[in-house]
C-alpha cells in the first residue's frame, strides 16, 4: 500500500507553479458544481482545491486527517476570502449529518484510505439520495511515470469497491493521467 503523503512536503500541494501547471479549475469543471451544492473535499491537503471549490459551492468542508494540513486550507481560504468548515477525521466516522452532502471529491485520496469499507460506508451515510462520489486517482502511466508522486492504481479496483458498497457507477471522466471515477448514491 501506498504510504501517507508526508506533511513536510505540503507546499509541493498548492502552489503558483502546480496552479499553472494543473490549473484546479479545469478538475473542478468536469465535477459539474451547482451553486447549492454542499461539497466535501476529503482529503483536502492545504486546499489546492479546497478553495476553488468553495468560490461555486454553497458551502465546501475541508477534511483531512492532518491538523497541519487543516490549517494551511483555513489559512489559504482567508488569503482567498471564502468560508470553508474544516473537519478532522480519517473517515471511520464523519460528524456530518446523515445525507446533507451533493458532492464528495477525494483527489489522489482513495489509495490511502485504511479502512474503505467503513469510510464508504460513512460516504454513503452523509451523502443526499442524489448524491455524487468524485474519486481522482492516477490511472495511466505517462513521460513523468517515473517521478514520485501517486501511485497508478487500476480504476476497475476502484469501481469495484464502490459497486460493493452500493454506489452505482456514473461514469469515467478522463483527466491527464487521471481517471475520475463518479459514483452515485442509488
Amino acid at each position: 500500500m501506498h504510504r501517507h503523503f508526508p506533511e513536510r512536503l505540503a507546499f509541493t500541494l498548492n502552489n503558483r507553479v502546480r496552479r499553472f501547471l494543473e490549473p484546479p479549475d479545469r478538475l473542478i469543471l468536469k465535477l459539474g458544481l451547482r451553486a447549492s451544492d454542499v461539497v466535501v473535499d476529503f482529503g483536502c491537503g492545504p486546499g489546492f482545491y479546497t478553495i476553488p471549490i468553495a468560490k461555486v459551492a454553497a458551502r465546501t468542508i475541508a477534511v483531512d486527517v492532518s491538523s497541519g494540513m487543516l490549517e494551511r486550507t483555513a489559512s489559504n481560504a482567508k488569503k482567498n476570502n471564502v468560508a470553508v468548515d474544516l473537519l478532522m477525521t480519517d473517515g471511520t466516522a464523519i460528524k456530518l449529518g446523515d445525507e446533507s452532502v451533493d458532492l464528495i471529491f477525494l483527489n489522489h485520496v482513495f489509495h490511502e484510505i485504511a479502512d474503505r469499507p467503513k469510510v464508504i460506508g460513512e460516504f454513503l451515510r452523509t451523502m443526499k439520495r442524489s448524491g455524487r462520489l468524485a474519486i481522482v486517482e492516477r490511472t495511466r502511466g505517462g513521460i513523468f511515470a517515473w517521478m514520485p508522486g501517486p501511485p497508478i492504481i487500476d480504476q476497475t479496483e476502484v469501481t469495484r469497491e464502490l459497486e460493493r458498497a452500493g454506489f452505482t457507477l456514473g461514469q469515467t471522466i478522463s483527466h491527464g493521467n487521471d481517471s475520475i471515477i463518479v459514483g452515485k448514491k442509488p
